[in-house]
């Protein structure tokens, strides 16, 4: 089974090989501990370093590569916008806040994105997935 380990919280989650799972949800559903306002790609409040597994992530959707700005390239993902279909390791900082919304990509996200949303579904039911803190 592929695995998501949460760095921060020492959390692990597994689910069923051939699926693809959401970061965020993931984390909401089995207490993992990413922090989170908005679920829909606009604060930024929900980044995360990928550590390892950068490989088995969905490509970046536009909304999460402009709230992003250069963060992308030092290895950052929305969690809420990202999903993973094998095993990937992830840390944040747990004080960490929404990304400054007055700054030339807050602005342009604003312009651009605010009211919409469009974040699918989970297709994983929670009786298929293992959760264990770290060891």
């Amino acid at each position: 089974m592929p695995e998501v380990f949460f760095e921060t919280s020492g959390r692990r989650v597994s689910f069923p090989e051939g699926e693809e799972v959401n970061l965020l949800r993931l984390s909401l559903r089995h207490g993992c501990g990413v922090p989170w306002r908005c679920a829909s790609g606009n604060c930024g409040t929900d980044r995360l370093f990928v550590v390892d597994g950068r490989e088995h992530l969905s490509p970046m959707r536009r909304r999460e590569r402009e709230r992003l700005g250069e963060l992308v390239e030092q290895g950052y993902r929305l969690s809420c916008q990202t999903y993973t279909s094998g095993n990937v390791t992830v840390r944040w900082d747990p004080d960490q806040k929404g990304l400054d919304e007055d700054s030339v990509a807050g602005q342009r996200l604003k312009a651009r994105w605010l009211g919409a949303g469009d974040d699918g579904a989970s297709s994983v039911a929670d009786d298929d997935v293992v959760v264990t803190d770290k060891v």
